[in-house]
């Protein structure tokens, strides 16, 4: 009996072994093409819970260097939280303050090639600039209303040639710079026209030098040459409209995805605005604020209702 038992469970095996390699399988392609509520466990950064070796207070910005590396801008903490490829917690930056390395409701930072920091420092109407050490190197903009002045600067991007783009929310443009801080030019005013601004959030520029706006109060996307010229606009109309967008990134593929926080979901996109997907609003997502892609298409969302950063897989 126990003979045969034996050969049973050998000619078993096998097949039980391709059972699971098709649950497996079918299980990487329905995270991949989309995770929705009472599916697979997201993967995540941060919880709620006093277990978790980061407990953020209120993330809203996420971006990732070109060395993997993943930055978590903490609003309410005002902290920036550095995390290695592995995702393990490397740094924390920053404390309330008015002073040089103090922030102060931060919403958003980016990573240059050589690991310096930008920080849009929106509660002190500033960008700093730190070293790859997180030391300041310096610091530029005041509140007002004037040219390279800031009311609440929320977003924040670098183009090819390290210039520096803020998104100047409470005065409705986006303003450039140097790197040492001179202002360039800004473009944009109050109003919903092409080219115009209501609350203009979170700003992302790809290798083309394309400058992606999240228009915040006009529940839409407008794209840009670096000069100012407006390329595309979408978000307003069709069942798959945009309300609040606040977060925008692009893959390697040219997808662009944008978080809907309004809707409670990611909305994807081709370059022109022509829509090809969406997931996250059965209950993953809770106001999604931000999106960032890692080189090999690592996926990062800042859940905001839930305070903690998702991570999804490659879209195929």
């Amino acid at each position: 009996m126990r003979s045969g038992t034996s050969t049973l469970s050998h000619a078993i095996r096998p097949w039980l072994a391709r059972v699971w390699a098709v649950r497996i399988c079918w299980c990487v392609l329905w995270c991949a093409w989309g995770v929705q509520a009472g599916d697979l466990p997201v993967p995540h950064i941060g919880s709620l819970g006093d277990t978790a070796a980061v407990t953020f207070r209120g993330p809203f910005g996420v971006s990732v260097g070109a060395d993997g590396q993943v930055y978590v801008a903490d609003d309410l903490a005002h902290t920036i939280y550095v995390f290695d490829r592995q995702h393990q917690l490397r740094a924390t930056i920053g404390r309330h303050g008015r002073k040089p390395g103090e922030l102060a409701w931060v919403d958003a930072v980016v990573a240059d090639a050589a690991g310096h920091l930008f920080i849009a420092d929106t509660g002190n109407d500033r960008v700093q600039v730190l070293d790859p050490h997180h030391t300041v190197q310096r610091t530029f903009g005041r509140r007002g209303q004037k040219p390279g002045e800031f009311q609440n600067p929320r977003g924040i991007a670098l183009d090819s040639q390290g210039r520096i783009y803020v998104a100047d929310w409470g005065n409705h443009r986006i303003q450039v710079f140097d790197q040492q801080g001179q202002l360039l030019r800004h473009f944009g005013e109050l109003g919903t026209q092409p080219g115009q601004f209501n609350s203009p959030l979170t700003l992302f520029i790809n290798p083309d030098d394309h400058v992606w706006v999240c228009d915040f109060k006009n529940h839409r996307i407008q794209r840009f040459s670096t000069a100012g010229q407006v390329l595309a606009t979408w978000g307003t109309q069709g069942a798959n409209a945009l309300r609040y967008p606040s977060g925008i990134a692009q893959d390697a593929q040219g997808r662009v995805y944008v978080a809907d926080s309004g809707n409670h979901r990611i909305q994807v996109f081709t370059a022109d605005g022509m829509w090809l997907d969406a997931w996250g609003h059965d209950g993953v997502l809770q106001e999604p604020t931000s999106v960032a892609v890692r080189a090999h298409g690592e996926i990062y969302v800042v859940d905001k209702g839930q305070r903690r950063v998702h991570i999804f897989p490659p879209r195929p």
